[in-house]
């Protein structure tokens, strides 16, 4: 209820402490998962560098999912402060934490291999050979299905996929191909002995400029679990490696259709 009744004071950003105490508390104490997630994305929105101690400390959190959300947050509040825990989530064992650490990173003025960025260096260079340049557009979601930190993983997988064979940027203003996201389900069922969760997602790629529709591709993934071992600390787990898989699916048709492309 504490989430809930605090989403609208996140929303206009004038959050009085004591409220802002409970949320920092919620990261930091509450025994489910969700709403330490919750109140990690909540900080972020806030702004506040009063909140950076509690995200650090969710920086360090047991779930991938927590950990995720709250080094995606200090990224948004931009404060140097949190340099050295995103730079040590570059390093976390899982693939989410690393991706948004790289967000993250950016924002607090460094590049992926963490050191800082020239003054007027581009953020990608053009891979010797290839003429083909691709922009990798924010997931949608418009039935709220996935979490943001699933969408965010989504698309920074979905770059991992393209990467070797192209010029690929989360946020190129003159590609050749823009590929945008979306999320066609995503849900979680308790069967009589599994637990399963379902995503699937569409890709649409489109030339540009121009938006001209180039592509529409599909990928579905389905990760079960026996429920007589399920936890629900490994749902976060099982959601990735479902995003994972379906974009792994959707990227193949891609693939096929771009890869004759690159050396043109």
């Amino acid at each position: 209820m504490l989430l809930l009744l605090f989403s609208g004071a996140a929303g206009t950003a004038r959050a009085q402490g004591p409220q802002i105490d409970d949320v920092e508390d919620s990261l930091m104490h509450d025994a489910s998962y969700k709403v330490r997630v919750e109140a990690a994305l909540i900080l972020g929105k806030l702004h506040q560098e009063r909140s950076i101690p509690a995200l650090i400390a969710g920086a360090k959190n047991d779930n991938p999912a927590v950990r995720a959300a709250s080094v995606r947050s200090l990224g948004l509040i931009g404060s140097p402060v949190a340099r050295d825990t995103v730079l040590a989530a570059l390093h976390d064992p899982v693939p989410t934490v690393r991706h948004m650490a790289r967000d993250a990173l950016r924002a607090l003025g460094g590049n992926d291999e963490s050191t800082p960025r020239e003054p007027g260096e581009p953020a990608i260079r053009r891979r010797p050979g290839s003429r083909v340049s691709i922009e990798v557009r924010p997931i949608n979601d418009p039935e709220h299905q996935a979490s943001p930190v699933l969408r965010s993983h989504m698309r920074d997988f979905i770059v991992d996929q393209l990467r070797p064979l192209y010029d690929v940027s989360p946020a190129e203003n003159h590609a050749t191909y823009a590929v945008g996201g979306l999320v066609k389900k995503m849900s979680t069922t308790h069967g009589d002995s599994d637990v399963e969760v379902v995503c699937r997602i569409q890709l649409v790629v489109m030339r540009e400029p121009g938006h001209a529709l180039f592509l529409t591709t599909f990928g579905e993934a389905r990760v079960q679990r026996p429920r007589r071992r399920w936890r629900p600390q490994i749902q976060a787990t099982m959601e990735l490696e479902a995003v994972e898989n379906a974009v792994r699916g959707a990227s193949q048709d891609l693939l096929s259709q771009l890869s004759p492309l690159a050396g043109r």
